[in-house]
């Protein structure tokens, strides 16, 4: 064979091979193409199927009641997203377990099936057809695309740069409060001195400031009675016995103080149980110098006291030169027992408080439990500890410059287990559930706080107004914020013993003609009434709620809730002010604050911040975040 007909016959095996592989590689260019098309479409559909679960996650938890109010929201959000080759969805087909129309399923934490109460939700989108071009000649037509967006609820928790060393109690109405004073106001116990015959008696129920009884019956052993040193010359005067069935409630409106010491900084009130061992506060009201009595406001009792039967004595304290002493006599609170209770000499010890709800609008007559009157009262500092094992002075003042290095979170109780006011301790125990705050750690998240019942005035000076001694600037320096008020240009910073403060108001960022009573009223509070912007004044702070209680409480309390807050001494009817030693919220004395006042809000006029920390979902935490889980 010739060398003309050998290349004759390679150039035709050649041609034949090109010919192979160009089919070939035509066929993968054009199923290439089809299948980018195809991806191509997954990416829209996820990106519609995430948006759709996303926008109408706020509805969750799904319930029997608003699951198809769910559905109905996702089909919205996916037809209004849809991408070429879906066909409009209904809220029926999303719930007719069809895959291939879309679907919309339910689980609880755990992923798992679920019917009610259940925080996660995930959507099917419905099929988005892909025609295909090129890959026709390989036999296939089209394909279907769908994906799946799985999202869940989780309840929003406070920044800790925002978390500031102060709690509260719960069952006030918003408005003013007095976060914290430094004036010695120590409100300890009175030393208990058992006696069969109480030294203070039971007044009438005419009673009036001079209305004391001469004389009393023999009582049976009692397990408290004040001694002559924990007892002062004033009078709880008002209607006794006052008569509530037991688990109900009543509002006393017809207590008074009278005969009130000159230089009295607070009064409250106390309610002793029927066998004397334990007791039940309701948070102090502030006295004006030279006061001699004290109307008391209005106030409701529920089933802090009326789950035990029996008599119980009714004392007023008030405190003066930080001294706190009992009412010359007491009044009687008599909770009728059930049927299938026992006497109502019962020894049996009062049952813990439920959890309460953050009260209704606070008024001059009604106070709701734990609030005696529109002021808080005095209570106090938290001790938090830090992770660079600063001292209590040193720790409180970084703790308030630059907010907690660390979680807290509301302690959940479990459906078996009684919400109580106390933790417990070291040395005794802790309930289940309690993480107390005695080691710096956000995993898991602080929910039990301790008090500390002093009051360190330089301590809050160093960590409001110059800069504590690890460098931190002092919370209200200009560093961190200036004063931003577009309402009032004539408001500025402000300049206090050489320090350059800023001078926010929470009214600077009302929005919408909203006011201040309605940013603290229980309802109707939306976020369309304050400017975002608050959350980043120096002055927005968050305050940990506890049940109500005395603020001499040593042992770890659970939190129940936050509570956002301003510095300020602004309130919903007088604007803020600068007199004296008061400083738009703060009272200075020397190097020291003296006094810290907030305006507490409702949280519903907060937006809500993405990027806040959350923790699972806790109904009683208000604000929610639904975030991308799967």
């Amino acid at each position: 064979m010739t060398t003309r007909s050998r290349r004759r016959e390679d150039s035709g095996a050649t041609a034949v091979l090109v010919a192979i592989l160009a089919v070939a590689l035509f066929s993968m260019a054009a199923l290439a193409v089809d299948l980018g098309n195809a991806w191509a479409r997954k990416r829209a559909v996820q990106k519609q199927v995430d948006v759709s679960a996303l926008s109408a996650g706020y509805l969750l938890p799904e319930t029997s009641l608003n699951k198809l109010t769910i559905a109905d929201r996702v089909a919205g959000f996916l037809n209004e997203n849809s991408t070429s080759g879906q066909t409009t969805v209904t809220a029926a087909q999303l719930v007719d377990g069809v895959p291939g129309n879309g679907e919309v399923t339910f689980q609880d934490a755990d992923g798992h099936d679920c019917l009610e109460g259940c925080i996660r939700m995930t959507v099917l989108a419905p099929a988005a057809r892909v025609q295909f071009g090129f890959a026709k000649v390989l036999g296939s037509t089209h394909t279907d695309v769908q994906r799946t967006a799985t999202v869940q609820v989780q309840s929003a928790l406070p920044p800790k740069q925002k978390l500031v060393p102060f709690w509260l109690p719960s069952g006030c109405g918003y408005g003013p409060a007095q976060a914290d004073t430094s004036q010695g106001n120590q409100a300890a116990p009175a030393t208990a001195t058992p006696t069969p015959t109480p030294t203070p008696t039971p007044t009438s129920s005419t009673a009036t400031a001079s209305a004391i009884p001469t004389s009393a019956s023999p009582t049976p052993a009692y397990g408290f009675t004040p001694g002559p040193s924990d007892s002062g010359s004033h009078v709880l005067a008002g209607t006794s016995p006052i008569a509530v069935a037991q688990g109900g409630s009543v509002t006393i409106s017809t207590y008074s103080v009278t005969n009130l010491p000159n230089n009295t900084d607070r009064a409250s009130l106390r309610f002793w149980s029927p066998n004397g061992t334990t007791y039940v506060d309701y948070a102090a009201q502030s006295v004006a110098k030279k006061q001699s009595v004290l109307a008391v406001p209005s106030f409701p009792v529920g089933p802090e006291v009326t789950a035990t039967a029996g008599d119980w004595r009714v004392y007023a304290l008030v405190q003066s030169n930080s001294q706190v002493r009992y009412s010359s006599n007491y009044l009687i609170v008599h909770v009728t027992a059930t049927a299938t209770t026992a006497p109502a000499t019962s020894s049996a010890p009062p049952t813990a408080t439920v959890t309460p709800t953050v009260s209704a609008s606070a008024s001059a007559t009604s106070v709701p439990v734990g609030c005696v009157g529109q002021d808080r009262g005095n209570f106090g500092q938290l001790d938090s500890p830090r992770l660079d094992g600063s001292s209590t002075q040193k720790r409180l003042a970084r703790n308030i410059a630059g907010g907690l290095d660390h979680m807290l979170a509301p302690f959940e109780f479990a459906p078996a287990q009684t919400p109580t006011k106390d933790c417990g301790d070291g040395p005794h125990g802790f309930i289940t559930g309690a993480q107390p705050d005695n080691v710096s750690s956000s995993d898991p998240p602080r929910n039990c706080i301790q008090g500390d019942t002093g009051n360190d005035g330089p301590a809050l000076y160093d960590g409001l107004v110059t800069g504590t001694d690890d460098g931190q600037a002092a919370r209200l320096a200009v560093s961190r914020g200036h004063t931003h008020c577009p309402a009032d240009p004539s408001r500025v910073d402000v300049s206090i013993d050489g320090h350059l403060l800023n001078n926010d108001v929470l009214s600077c960022f009302l929005t919408n003609g909203a006011t201040l009573t309605d940013i603290t009223s229980d309802t109707g509070v939306n976020t369309a009434m304050l400017d975002p912007a608050v959350i980043a004044s120096p002055r927005f702070v968050w305050l940990p709620m506890v049940l109500a209680n005395d603020r001499a409480q040593k042992n770890f309390q659970p939190i129940i809730d936050f509570v956002p807050a301003f510095i300020t001494n602004e309130s919903q009817t007088s604007p803020a002010y600068d007199s004296g030693d008061s400083h738009n919220g703060l009272e200075i004395n020397g190097n020291s604050v003296k006094t810290l006042t907030v305006l507490t809000f409702n949280k519903a006029a907060l937006p809500i911040d993405e990027q806040s920390p959350t923790v699972d979902y806790d109904p009683t935490l208000a604000q929610s975040i639904v975030r991308l889980v799967g």
